[in-house]
């Protein structure tokens, strides 16, 4: 009866333990955020990049996961990873990585993941980005007179993307400008063709034109940038070097410099002679 007793605190003790091992090790998981990873491709002429955000969630709000390394690999069709480096994301819980070199495969399709083995602070995480190969090509040219912007999208096998959405916009200092209705849409030949209806100034007459394939399912985003000088020639209206009433005191004009202080001068003047007339009068009272 005493050999039972023994047994049975025993298995006693196992579970308990089993039980507060286990109560620690969900509480520890319970502790590991779930980050929520998303993936951007995005091409501006021969440059290709992949854009990865990252966020989760702490009491009812979403927070940066600033910190997080991410291993980032190309997917071939056999399943087999090519590793394309290792980032961490930023206070803002974004980061880029460069993958240029990638499409010189001159693949119809491409494959990219994202993986976070799990630590202390996240949970493992994994994400998956399929992308088609396109090109956006575009161009200025004349008709009678009329300036143009026309663009071509096409697929991987060269073949033309039609009902694609084009955006054209004239790039600007502080945020692009749409040009015409904004918004295009490619024909059967995967075209389009915008008019410049008006003339912008630009610093030597120089005007940078975009046409754009925003967020695409299929193909991400792509970018065509088009160097142009047909704007207008902005005129140097700065008084910065000449002497006017806005500028700084050491460059105000010269009547503003030379009349007051004649004026001070003529004020002062008087007031010394009047004091050396009353010392006098003062002086010959008391002789």
């Amino acid at each position: 009866m005493k050999n039972l007793n023994i047994k049975n605190h025993i298995v006693l003790f196992i579970c308990l333990s089993f039980i507060a091992f286990s109560s620690t090790f969900i509480y520890a998981q319970e502790k590991k955020k779930k980050v929520r990873v998303s993936l951007h491709f995005n091409k501006v002429e021969n440059i290709s990049y992949l854009k990865i955000f990252g966020k989760y969630k702490d009491k009812k709000k979403y927070k940066p996961a600033n910190g997080l390394a991410l291993d980032v690999f190309q997917v071939f069709e056999n399943d087999s990873l090519v590793s394309l480096g290792t980032i961490n994301l930023d206070k803002k819980g974004a980061a880029t990585i460069d993958i240029s070199k990638v499409f010189q495969q001159n693949l119809p399709q491409y494959d990219f993941k994202v993986f976070h083995k799990a630590t202390d602070k996240f949970k493992k995480v994994s994400k998956t980005l399929t992308i088609q190969m396109a090109n956006l090509a575009a161009k200025l040219i004349t008709k009678k007179d009329t300036y143009f912007i026309e663009a071509t999208l096409t697929n991987a096998q060269n073949e033309p993307v039609k009902d694609a959405e084009l955006k054209v916009q004239l790039q600007r200092l502080f945020a692009p400008l749409a040009v015409g209705k904004g918004i295009y849409f490619t024909d059967e030949n995967g075209m389009i063709h915008v008019p410049i209806t008006e003339k912008m100034p630009g610093v030597n007459g120089k005007l940078n034109y975009e046409v754009v394939l925003d967020d695409s399912d299929d193909f991400g985003t792509i970018k065509s940038i088009i160097a142009t000088n047909i704007g207008e020639p902005i005129k140097d209206l700065s008084t910065f070097d000449q002497r006017t009433m806005w500028s700084p005191p050491s460059k105000a004009p010269w009547f503003d410099i030379i009349i007051p202080n004649l004026l001070i001068l003529g004020i002062w003047g008087y007031l010394v002679i009047l004091v050396i007339n009353l010392y006098r009068i003062s002086k010959h009272k008391n002789s």
